[in-house]
């Protein structure tokens, strides 16, 4: 049970009662996540054809927001809503590094390898033995650990700029920091104290707005850690929402205020003081709602279109070049990536997660073994002396 720590008396409905009501299953989270992979495929074939800054909500924004980065951070919101409760339950941390990594690594070494051994041989313009024997290549394999590297050997756009090969994977690093921020929240007791979830979150988001406020502050911070807090922000939001669930309303009055105020924010230059509250919130509510279409959906694509489709558009960039229609590129690319998607799901994504309690079991016997011979190890140095 979650304390109401702010002392709220919440009357109708919460988003607690509303988990109850699903099963504890949010119906409408496949949705969202799929139309945040599809916002991120037609971002980058727009990108792809035209000026990126011709994206109209990067114009209605002035500058602070895009469709491809709004579906970025509707993935780091939903992420901290929906992994947050299975750790704060168990405490196991084993067990939640453990169904993290088959959720993200799996599926992802396949689309690394598969880039390096077929898109790659594709669409060089080196030899295939020089392709394969190029010192670059192997620094492709560093995706696989999220430490990402673009280009593969010869890969070039019409241009003869080397190709970005797959754009997408440069947010995986930054939700894996994520997670283990969340674990080492857990291993220190702070979701076990929702205050101090709340402090975490409070402690980003001061953070966050003044990155983007003041440039000057920002700039003597590392790049990388201004990166982490801009989406790092967004999966504390989400965490937050799950630890209050039970104060907080499940309330289409609340969710269409909030998407006013996003609106007005954006349209007024003060998106980055609003979003982080006004965001998370309308992506959980969705989450937690009935939407259309979810008869036609009956496993989480998500996870395959986004790792995918920018592959799939790079091959379309170099191979046909005279295509001018994103729409176009986009349809293509949303052919292939779906079937693509769909077998990933089956064939990767799904046996992994269900051995996941067969993995957490042999790392915790591992650890178990280790932590018997170093005691055994202590004892027989102390008998020593």
């Amino acid at each position: 049970m979650i304390p109401n720590v702010l002392g709220w008396n919440i009357r109708g409905r919460t988003l607690e009662s509303r988990l109850a009501e699903t099963g504890f299953v949010g119906p409408g989270f496949d949705e969202v996540r799929l139309a945040a992979a599809i916002t991120v495929l037609l971002h980058h074939a727009h990108s792809s054809i035209d000026d990126a800054k011709a994206d109209l909500l990067f114009a209605f924004s002035g500058g602070f927001l895009h469709f491809g980065l709004l579906a970025v951070l509707v993935f780091f919101a939903i992420s901290g809503f929906l992994v947050a409760p299975g750790l704060v339950r168990s405490g196991k941390v084993i067990n939640y590094a453990t169904s993290r990594a088959l959720r993200i690594f799996p599926a992802l070494a396949v689309v690394v390898i598969s880039s390096m051994i077929l898109v790659g041989p594709i669409l060089t313009t080196l030899p295939l033995p020089r392709y394969f024997s190029d010192a670059g290549l192997p620094l492709y394999v560093k995706n696989i650990l999220t430490l990402t590297y673009d280009f593969l050997p010869g890969v070039q756009l019409p241009g003869g700029h080397p190709a970005i090969v797959n754009g997408a994977l440069w947010t995986l690093h930054f939700e894996v920091l994520s997670y283990i921020a969340l674990a080492l929240m857990s291993v220190v007791g702070i979701l076990a104290r929702p205050r101090l979830v709340l402090v975490v979150f409070l402690a980003a988001y001061v953070l966050y707005v003044a990155n983007g406020i003041f440039p000057a502050f920002a700039e003597r911070l590392p790049g990388r850690f201004v990166t982490f807090i801009s989406l790092f922000v967004y999966f504390a939001s989400g965490v937050a929402l799950s630890t209050f669930r039970r104060t907080i309303p499940y309330s289409a009055a609340l969710a269409g205020l909030a998407f006013l105020i996003l609106l007005a924010s954006l349209a007024s230059g003060a998106g980055i003081v609003a979003a982080p509250l006004c965001l998370p919130y309308l992506v959980v509510f969705a989450g937690l709602s009935n939407l259309p279409g979810r008869s036609f959906i009956r496993r989480d694509l998500s996870y395959g279109v986004y790792l995918i489709h920018a592959p799939v558009l790079c091959c379309l960039s170099i191979m046909y070049p005279a295509i001018q229609s994103w729409l176009f590129a986009a349809l293509v690319a949303m052919t292939v990536t779906l079937p693509l998607s769909y077998l990933s799901s089956i064939l990767v994504e799904q046996p992994a997660l269900t051995r996941k309690k067969i993995v957490a079991g042999w790392i915790g016997g591992r650890l178990n073994l280790i932590r018997s011979t170093m005691v055994r190890l202590v004892r027989v140095q102390d008998i020593g002396t």
